[in-house]
């Protein structure tokens, strides 16, 4: 349905431009004039007419090819849906339209031309691809010679006839052992949250999958995962760019995995392979190893979050309204602290200046955070980096000001909070808060959902220190 109201919007859009520039210099493009006795159906058999238009005949299975339906017309003319096509044995993908009306000449003949649908079209299957006609209904006034007053109409539906698309197998020859049918231009990369992670406390691989293709079609790749590592479902999230020929885009693939016993290990490289239809070759990409050394677990007591499941917006959407409320209730509890904390201060001030009429100068004390402020700020943020780095230092410095810690960097401040032995909830959440915003911080593909999270635990840190 939405593909129709495109079709229709389309077509409005060319029955204005025609009407506007009637009046203009295009002469080519005004009410023909008819000799009394012409017959309409021969002396405008060539005014209007509609074909497709394909970037090349010859495709691989899988490989997409830009195809266009593009309607001429060489005098005044009042179109209107017709026919629409119906693909099969394909994937259709719609692209943006071309700024307004073109000028071609065919046949010697000035038309002005209209792109009605711009697709990328991705065969399934090898063989002959049919693409099918449409047809566009049209009404063009007309004047006899003898009655330039008298204006007629004829109607005619202008129709394009199928074109034929050449589709080739894929070949056999080279083919590797782990292609699943990708067909493209792709690229791969890998990484973790963190290279020192204690045993069983939860982390995970990312890879990223990019490039022009059919990015749906991306599965995740096998990975060979070493002894004494225990892996979980993956999550993936994918992102679409098609504004342009062909459509590009991303797959990144999220797996959560912990290590069962102390030591180094190695994640052997990722491959992944695609067919290249320019180089008319297959490729095979390899990520880097990644070494990983768990060390002590933390103390016991702990509650480890293992994220298996969703987390896009949908899932989170609830965190917003629930995030307001804890910056309230913050706020209610701060405000009462402070005002209990005042009258403390002045009344020993008020027995100080009575027990010794000279004190000495009150030492200088450093405001507390505005922690709803900066809250309220993290969530305007816009920029990924800017809003994981400020998180990272909104939590240094509640840690910091809470506990009257000399550390700076988040390994040394964890250790610090061990010895502490605070509460065993927070330490989790900052410990994975920490690591969160490095990840995000030297891999900056973020989404919504890793936003809202970050929020979500920074703001049960904060209630979990009470502040």
């Amino acid at each position: 349905m939405r593909l129709f109201f495109k079709y229709i919007t389309c077509l409005l859009m060319l029955v204005c431009w025609v009407r506007l520039h009637a009046q203009g210099n295009y002469s080519f493009n005004s009410t023909p004039v008819l000799n009394p006795g012409d017959d309409p159906a021969k002396k405008l058999a060539d005014a209007v007419f509609y074909r497709i238009e394909i970037a090349q005949p010859r495709v691989f299975t899988g490989q997409p090819v830009l195809v266009q339906y593009k309607f001429y017309m060489s005098v005044l003319d009042e179109p209107s849906p017709g026919k629409a096509p119906a693909f099969t044995g394909c994937s259709i993908v719609e692209l943006p339209q071309q700024d307004g009306p073109l000028i071609e000449m065919v046949n010697g003949k000035a038309y002005n031309v209209l792109v009605v649908r711009r697709l990328q079209v991705t065969p399934l299957q090898d063989g002959q691809l049919v693409l099918p006609e449409a047809s566009i209904n049209n009404v063009i006034q007309y004047v006899i010679k003898d009655s330039p007053y008298d204006i007629k109409e004829y109607r005619v539906a202008a129709f394009c006839k199928p074109v034929t698309l050449n589709v080739l197998p894929l070949p056999e020859k080279d083919k590797p052992a782990n292609f699943s049918g990708l067909v493209g231009n792709f690229t791969l990369s890998a990484g973790v949250d963190s290279n020192t992670v204690p045993m069983n406390d939860n982390t995970h691989l990312s890879l990223v999958i990019a490039g022009a293709g059919n990015i749906a079609a991306v599965n995740l790749p096998a990975i060979n995962w070493p002894a004494h590592t225990q892996h979980f479902d993956a999550t993936d999230t994918q992102r679409l760019n098609s504004d342009t020929f062909p459509v590009s885009g991303s797959k990144i693939f999220n797996v959560p995995f912990i290590g069962t016993q102390q030591g180094n290990i190695t994640i052997p490289p990722v491959s992944f392979s695609y067919f290249d239809p320019s180089a008319e070759k297959y490729v095979t990409l390899q990520s880097d190893s990644l070494h990983i050394n768990f060390t002590a677990a933390l103390p016991p007591g702990k509650e480890k979050e293992i994220i298996t499941g969703d987390i896009t917006n949908r899932k989170y959407l609830w965190i917003v309204p629930a995030i307001a409320l804890v910056v309230a209730f913050v706020l209610v509890i701060t405000g009462k602290k402070q005002r209990a904390e005042k009258k403390r201060r002045a009344a020993e001030k008020a027995i100080a200046q009575q027990a010794a009429p000279a004190p000495p100068p009150a030492a200088i004390v450093t405001p507390p955070i505005n922690i709803a402020g900066a809250l309220q700020t993290l969530q305007e943020t816009g920029d990924d980096a800017v809003f994981f780095n400020q998180a990272k230092v909104l939590l240094t410095s509640v840690l910091q000001q809470k506990f009257k810690l000399a550390a700076t960097n988040d390994y040394a401040i964890l250790t610090e909070l061990q010895v502490l032995g605070i509460n065993s909830g927070a330490l989790e959440n900052t410990s994975h808060l920490y690591r969160l915003c490095n990840m995000r911080l030297y891999a900056p593909m973020a989404d919504e959902g890793e936003r809202v999270l970050v929020l979500e635990k920074l703001v049960a840190v904060i209630e979990a220190l009470e502040l």
